[in-house]
């Protein structure tokens, strides 16, 4: 795997210093000849970022298990380095170096998936990832569960639910997670989560809003302050009639956002797809308002969802002005 190495980059994929989804990174390896040198994969520091953006880092111990062939390391390494200057196609050359010298290193499989993933070469990236788990050996700063996250990740994106599902689910099954930080485990199943909330019309046999809601549950014991998945949960438990939850999970939310100096917009727009679901065009507006009034592009979500989230209430004269003031600030 390539190394990750915690550095705030908007490239995706990168190589195996960020492993996880967008910001990855590729590991380098040991050399023999000298014990303390570590082959740093992109994922040695495993970083994840999830859906809005937040990269978390990864802390797993290393083991032995690294390529004996200093030439092998030193095109891995600098591949690695050059991964990190933003330099994908001779970071791609190097790493396909190093696996020329040593094909059966696993970690330098998903170093390449890494690489290839951020220079948007998906499906090349997938079989990396799948030859590194085939392989299944010389991990050295790498680790199986990097592969495993990025095949559920490829295939969720490729609306492939049950090898989304099989992947997440090995994923969360594998020794290795229970090593990872909380918030690497948080994202894996916010992740996960997705899967089980694609309506089954969109061809999805895995449809469950229980499973997906005890995975977030999972998610937010990781992180109780995170008001945002509170939300998501609270959406899941409506969606299940499950209204007095909802109730007491819609108070707490409100509180929060009331009392905290910088009120998380999502979390408003939240609130506003929550009360079109209970019909309440009142709270519904209320808090799309709250939401522009945070962030002005909350109005693109409104705009882009009034035939779906907003689809009760959207014809209300509550909503109407919200309506019109994100067509406005748009310019429809």
């Amino acid at each position: 795997m390539l190394n990750r190495q915690a550095k705030n980059r908007n490239t995706n994929h990168q190589p195996a210093l960020y492993l996880f989804e967008a910001r990855q990174k590729v590991r380098r390896a040991v050399k023999p000849e000298r014990k303390d040198m570590k082959l740093r994969s992109l994922a040695q520091v495993g970083i994840i970022t999830i859906t809005l953006a937040s990269v978390i880092t990864v802390s797993f111990a290393v083991d032995e298990d690294c390529p004996t062939s200093s030439e092998g390391s030193k095109h891995g390494n600098f591949g690695t380095r050059l991964w990190e200057r933003g330099e994908l196609v001779d970071a791609e050359r190097e790493t396909r170096e190093a696996i020329r010298v040593d094909k059966d290193c696993s970690m330098w499989h998903q170093n390449l998936a890494v690489i290839l993933a951020a220079a948007g070469r998906a499906d090349e990236a997938r079989d990396s990832w799948l030859k590194s788990l085939q392989i299944n050996k010389l991990w050295c700063t790498g680790r199986r569960i990097e592969s495993l996250y990025g095949l559920g990740n490829y295939y969720y994106k490729r609306r492939d639910f049950k090898k989304s599902v099989e992947f997440f689910e090995k994923t969360m099954a594998e020794p290795q997670f229970t090593e990872a930080s909380d918030a690497a485990k948080k994202a894996i199943y916010l992740e996960a989560s997705y899967n089980y909330t694609e309506p089954r019309e969109n061809g999805n046999p895995f449809y469950n809003l229980a499973r997906a809601e005890e995975l977030k549950k999972k998610a937010l014991r990781l992180n109780p302050e995170d008001q945002f998945v509170k939300a998501s949960i609270t959406k899941l438990l409506v969606l299940q009639g499950k209204l007095d939850q909802a109730k007491n999970n819609l108070s707490e939310l409100i509180a929060e956002q009331s009392k905290s100096q910088k009120p998380n917009p999502g979390v408003y727009s939240y609130l506003g797809h929550i009360y079109s679901l209970l019909n309440d065009p009142k709270n519904s507006a209320l808090f799309m308002s709250k939401a522009m009034d945070t962030d002005p592009s909350q109005g693109k979500y409104l705009l882009s969802e009034i035939d779906k989230d907003f689809k009760q209430v959207a014809k209300s004269k509550e909503m109407q002005p919200v309506i019109r003031r994100a067509r406005k600030s748009y310019g429809q």
